[in-house]
C-alpha cells in the first residue's frame, strides 16, 4: 500500500477501455439499461430517451434518485468523452424538482459546458416528454485522462 497521498490533481490510475457492460448503456450488461445515446454537435449535447420500470422504483410509484442521478451523470459523461476526450466525475451536485412514476416516458440531456485545462464542466437534466416537466439536472466537474503516452487529453 502506498503511503503517498493522491489528489483530484493527478489522473487516477484508469484505462479508458469500454467492455460495452455499464450499467446505463452497455449492451453485454444482461441487468443494464442499454440506453441509446444521440449526439448533437452543435450544442456539444448527449440525449437519450426512455422510460423505467417499476423495479427502479424508491417509494412506492415513484423512481429512485439514485437511478435518475446515475442517469443524468451518465448523460453529462458521454458529452465529455464524446466532445473532449476520456474522463471521470470529480463532483456533482443534483437538483430533484418533481417525482418521476414508472413508465413514464422522460429525455436525458446532458452538455459539455465549459473547459480550463484538463477539467470539463457539464449540466444536464431529464424532462417528463407527456407535459415537459423538469425531472431532476444536475452539474458536474470532470477530469479528462491522460493518454497512454502519458500527454494530456485533447483540449478545446
Amino acid at each position: 500500500m502506498s503511503s503517498s497521498p493522491k489528489n483530484a490533481s493527478t489522473s487516477p490510475d484508469i484505462t479508458a477501455f469500454d467492455d460495452q457492460y455499464c450499467f446505463v448503456c452497455g449492451p453485454k450488461n444482461p441487468q443494464g439499461l442499454k440506453i441509446k445515446v444521440t449526439y448533437i454537435p452543435e450544442d456539444r449535447a448527449a440525449e437519450t430517451e426512455l422510460s423505467l420500470a417499476k423495479e427502479y422504483q424508491g417509494w412506492a410509484e415513484v423512481i429512485h434518485g439514485g437511478i435518475l442521478s446515475t442517469l443524468l451523470d451518465e448523460m453529462m459523461a458521454h458529452a465529455v468523452w464524446h466532445f473532449a476526450g476520456p474522463g471521470v466525475t470529480l463532483s456533482m451536485e443534483v437538483r430533484f424538482y418533481h417525482p418521476l412514476k414508472p413508465g413514464e416516458a422522460i429525455r436525458v440531456r446532458g452538455v459539455l459546458t465549459s473547459a480550463n485545462g484538463r477539467r470539463r464542466a457539464a449540466e444536464a437534466e431529464i424532462i417528463r416528454s407527456r407535459d415537459g416537466r423538469k425531472i431532476a439536472s444536475a452539474k458536474s466537474r470532470f477530469l479528462l485522462l491522460e493518454n497512454r503516452s502519458g500527454a494530456e487529453a485533447e483540449t478545446d
